[in-house]
């Protein structure tokens, strides 16, 4: 018996040990975008503040494509250590509701890590628009019918999901007309070539400030920093709606709870470094670290969402 307790005793000061030493190698950040981009850039500037922290070092690895499903194939080819973590975004819990066949099961082989922030989308509208606030918009909207056009930057993205859970709440039928990537979108609203879009707050904020484009509302729970004038949907007569960007962190099923608890502690401490917060504040994006428990919640509830906004709005990938 005393051999036996011992024994197990030695055993539980051994995982501790291992516990109290992660990480002890380098680490991978596996952005699924290409370099250069704004997730690419928080990445970096996450790395760099874990290794001031800590001393770990963190390696950025670009594998864009596939709508984020060839980095997340990149992760699962990596060992269940948790030496190995992904950036990921809405698209990924969209996936399923639009690939056939994702050649991995984006619950099962998957353990959230941590949310790292979140950006709310903006409505905004091109000067042909004769509105100057929501309800006016809203109104418009519904004697347009589907003459009116709202643009996304991506088929099935969050934007044009965001915008078909507006249409059904607001009773609206307007026309999607998807673009390749936000500056794209954005620039159809500015040409007057669409009415609409939903946009990313760090896109669309300087044509706002620069008289180009008007915001009617913000599609989060609060006003943005970046733009503190202009009224929640709430606020402005549409209670009830959200639609936002957001960015966590991913590692592989498998991975040791205590891992993921060190994982999740050095990134959210990262997000307090100063150049973490600048680089949000230049996204329009906010902190938002949340415990894996609670980001694991968070992407079921987005994943239930995303898919009834498929199904509603019918939505197709060609």
């Amino acid at each position: 018996m005393k051999k036996t307790i011992v024994g197990a005793s030695l055993a539980l000061a051994s995982l501790g040990a291992a516990a109290e030493t992660f990480p002890s190698q380098p680490m991978t950040l596996i952005v699924p975008y290409t370099a250069g981009g704004s997730s690419d850039a928080l990445a970096r500037a996450l790395g760099k503040a874990i290794a001031k922290n800590t001393g770990a070092s963190i390696v950025v690895e670009n594998r864009p494509g596939g709508s984020t499903v060839i980095g997340a194939q990149a992760l699962l080819g990596k060992p269940a250590d948790g030496y190995t973590v992904m950036l990921t975004a809405a698209s990924f819990v969209i996936n399923p509701y639009l690939l056939n066949q994702l050649p991995y099961d984006s619950v099962k082989d998957f353990q959230p890590v941590a949310q790292l922030a979140t950006n709310p989308h903006v409505l905004v509208v091109g000067p042909k628009v004769p509105a100057g606030d929501l309800k006016a918009f809203l109104a418009w909207a519904k004697e347009q019918g589907d003459k009116a056009t709202f643009s996304s930057f991506g088929n099935g993205s969050s934007g044009h999901l965001g915008f078909e859970m507006l249409k059904k709440q607001a009773g609206l039928a307007m026309m999607h007309v998807p673009y390749k990537g936000s500056a794209p979108a954005t620039m159809a609203v500015l040409s007057g070539e669409v009415d609409a879009t939903l946009g990313d707050v760090g896109v669309v904020a300087p044509h706002i400030q620069a008289g180009k484009l008007r915001a009617l509302a913000v599609a989060g729970n609060a006003r943005t920093p970046a733009l503190p004038d202009v009224p929640t949907f709430a606020e402005a007569g549409l209670p009830g709606f959200e639609s936002q960007t957001w960015m966590g962190l991913l590692t592989r099923a498998g991975v040791p709870a205590e891992r993921v608890q060190r994982l999740n502690q050095m990134y959210s401490e990262a997000l307090q470094d100063a150049d973490v917060r600048q680089i949000l504040a230049q996204q329009g994006m906010v902190a938002a670290a949340s415990s894996p428990e609670a980001f694991s919640a968070f992407m079921k509830a987005e994943s239930a969402k995303y898919g009834q906004a498929v199904k509603d709005g019918n939505v197709r990938i060609d």
